[in-house]
């Protein structure tokens, strides 16, 4: 998808800021680019949409060489996330998300019907959100406005240039999260810049850590942490995170309060609920908190018109659980041999304690300085 062929950038004033990058990003794929200050990372990535011409090398694109693209046409078809978001103060958020849609000349009833689609995907209503102005949003609420403008003419580039990196750590991580669900929706190939190695182990499919304008190590998260090329890699990681983690149990890191439905409640209320905290999945239990099973959105929307059905009618009740004291070790195992992204945790008794996600397992690992 985009490939850096001993790529150089060398300032008038001689500063070498990249000494020949050779790096191939897959389509689909989520890359982090990182490293301490002034090691090239932004330049890397300004490179893409050629806000920043190399000295010397090639880069390309679906095996088209950039430089014979005209620029503008070129950005264009690149969406361009940034730190201070970009908003423009006298659009509304509607105006503001069709911005290139409209340069494009894209057909505005489809168009339209995609910007609602993006601002239900990352909880902000179009009834609700749409003819606002950006004065009228929080910071966390402005960033994914600028998210999913950069999805919004269907690019298959995004790049992304330290967006979170100016907000509260609580939307900070919500905003990870949504990128990481958005991410599994969208399968765009993200170039995201960062500073910070626990965003980057929580987000990417792969990081490559940058020194000096060049390339250390590229891997994925796990087998950088797992195997870290050298000493500089292993201080930037932090050295402890894995051996810590493998003393960690199911109760270090599950979440304490998932959403939980009692068992003979309606559809409508378990549809309410899932839209109420943007889950696709609910633990349905008892008046004891025993867990009876799980009702997913697939099976509540395919038995919704029924009225008199409840919960414990359609809830799958044959469900993959774990008990208190199993070790994390144990437990991805576990999720890995049944294809979960998550595994309910419950006492001996058969009481829901918990719910461990792949969220929850990196979030802990993260915490492991």
């Amino acid at each position: 998808m985009i490939q850096f062929k001993n790529v150089t950038k060398k300032y008038k004033n001689g500063n070498l800021v990249l000494k020949g990058i050779n790096l191939e990003i897959k389509e689909g794929e989520l890359i982090t680019l990182i490293g301490p200050s002034g090691c090239g990372k932004t330049t890397t990535m300004k490179m893409i949409n050629r806000l920043v011409e190399p000295t010397s090398g090639q880069i390309l694109v679906d095996g088209k060489d950039i430089s014979k693209i005209d620029p503008v046409e070129l950005r264009r078809n690149i969406g361009y996330v940034i730190q201070q978001i970009g908003l423009f103060p006298h659009m509304n958020i509607k105006n503001n998300i069709a911005v290139v849609p409209k340069l494009k000349k894209m057909e505005k009833s489809s168009y339209e019907k995609r910007i609602e689609q993006l601002m239900e995907m990352v909880g902000l209503h179009p009834e609700q959100y749409s003819e606002r102005y950006p004065s009228e949003l929080s910071g966390g609420q402005q960033q994914r406005i600028g998210v999913i403008r950069a999805l919004a003419a269907e690019p298959s580039i995004i790049l992304m240039d330290e967006p979170f990196s100016a907000l509260d750590p609580i939307s900070r991580d919500q905003l990870q999260d949504e990128l990481i669900r958005l991410q599994v929706e969208v399968k765009k190939t993200i170039v995201f810049v960062s500073h910070d190695m626990d965003e980057a182990l929580k987000i990417a499919d792969r990081i490559v850590i940058m020194k000096g304008g060049e390339i250390i190590q590229s891997d994925t998260p796990d087998r950088i942490i797992r195997r870290p090329k050298n000493d500089f890699v292993r201080n930037f990681i932090g050295e402890n995170r894995m051996n810590e983690s493998e003393n960690l149990m199911v109760e270090d890191v599950m979440v304490a309060n998932p959403v939980t439905v009692f068992l003979t409640r309606g559809l409508a209320h378990g549809a309410k609920l899932m839209k109420q905290y943007r889950v696709n999945t609910l633990l349905v239990t008892d008046q004891h908190r025993i867990l009876k099973g799980i009702v997913t959105k697939e099976m509540l929307e395919e038995q919704y018109r029924n009225e008199d059905l409840t919960l414990q009618d359609i809830m799958k009740a044959d469900i993959v659980r774990v008990q208190i004291g199993t070790s994390v070790v144990d437990t991805v195992e576990i999720m890995k041999q049944h294809g979960l992204n998550s595994v309910a945790v419950v006492q001996g008794n058969g009481q829901l304690a918990g719910l461990v996600t792949n969220s929850s397992l990196i979030d802990a690992l993260l915490k492991q300085m």
